[in-house]
């Protein structure tokens, strides 16, 4: 690759414009292959003293470890849907668990806690740009990928279902699959948020 080639910098522009988020998938499978290579583009994220942060958590499809975190999220959503009708938070616990178990590929992440809490804070960040990464890259697969902070993430055991032994902080779970349809978005015009002095 040429700095500077604007071939490379009109793709680079067009993929950032571009990319949404998706949770809404087709039925069409994501190879294990394709989720390593995400995870691959995701840890050359920038990340202060080189702490290499990130901790990946892949959950195969029909696989047990997706099972196991699918029950533990239709469980933590019963106990804490507000809506005190039985029949809506059965309702609510079924769909979060179903979004689980459908998504043709799940990640979740992680970042390491480190020494301080600035190191912890530096950690989060570095494990944000590293998602950025991930989806970016894809998005130039033809991929959606949804980034969720949500239920899914709230457990307080979910740490430990995944087998995650270091102290570390959820960063989010991201849906992966291919797009039922392109969603659009917008953005106010950076000048909008830009102060130049």
């Amino acid at each position: 690759m040429t700095h500077g080639d604007p071939m490379t910098i009109e793709v680079l522009d067009r993929l950032i414009k571009s990319r949404r988020t998706v949770r809404d998938f087709s039925a069409d499978p994501v190879s294990d292959a394709t989720v390593s290579e995400l995870i691959d583009a995701a840890v050359w994220a920038p990340n202060h003293r080189m702490t290499e942060p990130w901790r990946f958590f892949v959950l195969k499809k029909d696989g047990e470890g997706r099972k196991r975190v699918g029950d533990l999220i239709h469980a933590w959503t019963f106990e804490n849907t507000p809506n005190p009708n039985p029949d809506r938070k059965q309702a609510s616990a079924d769909a979060a668990r179903r979004e689980v178990l459908d998504a043709p590929a799940l990640v979740y992440a992680y970042s390491l806690s480190g020494d301080s809490d600035e190191i912890a804070e530096e950690n989060y960040a570095a494990v944000a740009c590293a998602v950025q990464n991930f989806m970016l890259a894809a998005h130039a697969r033809g991929l959606g990928v949804g980034w969720s902070t949500g239920k899914v993430c709230k457990p307080p055991d979910l740490a430990a279902t995944l087998g995650l032994t270091e102290p570390a902080r959820i960063s989010g779970c991201l849906y992966v699959g291919y797009p039922a349809a392109a969603p659009t978005s917008s953005r106010r015009d950076s000048s909008a948020v830009t102060t130049w002095l």
